[in-house]
């Protein structure tokens, strides 16, 4: 065991580049980080994956996605490791966009919390702006009005429900004062039977 964690330690020695030794500044990242071979990892970018989504015909045109666990990780690795996690010139060697840009990869995987929380959101707050458009519903009226048309009021729901609504419809628009204003109320929609 001790043999294998000395021989770890020298080949990690070997190619750790020298302090002082005139080698330069050291950038942990390549031109391309985070992205890597398409051939090992299927194409980069905004539809362009292995599954078409406009095509039902013909909806595979890449290579399937193939998990670690079933290609058996990475072949020619693209990342030196070493170089990559010695950050000891990051800030001379790696540009403000290149920040941006790595830190802006790592929060891709947030993009489905974002929508768990925020499609929810959405419809309810759509369905709320709905509801705050539309006039309250009439749940009392005088007992005198009521029973002037006492069938209409208990029976006229169950005969015919959308004249039932509408004969309401037109009761809030006395009600309320916009009676005459609003034009789906009016006779050339198909309610001419008011």
């Amino acid at each position: 065991m001790a043999g294998m964690l000395r021989r770890a330690a020298a080949r990690t020695n070997a190619v750790l580049p020298l302090r002082g030794a005139g080698a330069g500044p050291i950038k942990p990242i390549g031109p391309n980080f985070p992205l890597t071979s398409e051939k090992a990892m299927g194409p980069h970018g905004w539809m362009r994956g292995s599954y078409h989504f406009w095509s039902l015909s013909n909806p595979i045109v890449g290579p399937l996605y193939r998990p670690p666990w079933v290609v058996g990780g990475i072949h020619n690795p693209t990342i030196d490791p070493v170089k990559h996690f010695n950050t000891q010139d990051r800030h001379q060697t790696v540009s403000a966009y290149e920040f941006v840009k790595c830190f802006v990869y790592n929060l891709l995987p947030a993009r489905v919390m974002w929508l768990c929380v925020h499609v929810p959101l959405g419809i309810i707050l759509f369905w709320t702006w709905v509801e705050q458009r539309r006039e309250p519903m009439e749940i009392f009226m005088d007992r005198e009005e009521y029973w002037k048309d006492f069938k209409s009021y208990y029976y006229g729901v169950y005969f015919d429900h959308h004249h039932f609504a509408h004969m309401l419809c037109h009761r809030r628009a006395h009600k309320w004062g916009y009676a005459g204003q609003d034009y789906t109320l009016e006779g050339g929609h198909g309610h001419g039977h008011h």
